[in-house]
């Protein structure tokens, strides 16, 4: 496995990857949802984000997106969760930035238990405006 910069011809597969992963991990948030935000990651948040993929044989397996010390994304295809690849991710993150926030979706409790193994501890709750849902946020110092 590499992690290499983001370069534009990433793009679609990072959408794919995005989407097909937040549609099994957010099930409590309908697919309609993350079709309507389709266009805005690659239109708006993609070229904003500084962001890295992991690749194994010429395929992406995995991301991580940072807008300034928000991880705004941390997406690894099923086959290869649990197996380090976000650890290795979260990791080049933490060696980037003095500190890191990121927000968990409370009913996302894999995502919760990772952050919590990497290190992140409890900063506040919010519910998020277009879903309704109750997100964690966490801070890694």
């Amino acid at each position: 496995m590499i992690i290499r910069k983001f370069e534009y011809l990433d793009t679609e597969e990072i959408i794919e990857i995005w989407y097909n992963v937040s549609v099994l991990a957010h099930s409590f948030i309908s697919k309609e949802v993350w079709d309507s935000y389709k266009s805005e990651l690659r239109n708006k948040y993609l070229p904003a984000a500084e962001t890295w993929v992991a690749e194994e044989s010429g395929n992406l397996i995995g991301f991580i997106s940072l807008l300034e010390n928000f991880i705004g994304a941390l997406f690894v295809i099923p086959t290869k969760q649990g197996k380090g690849v976000g650890t290795k991710l979260t990791e080049l993150a933490k060696q980037e930035k003095e500190h890191l926030n990121v927000g968990v979706y409370n009913k996302n409790i894999d995502a919760k238990r990772f952050y919590i193994k990497s290190g992140f501890t409890y900063l506040g709750e919010e519910v998020q405006q277009e879903t309704g849902e109750l997100v964690i946020n966490m801070i890694f110092e």
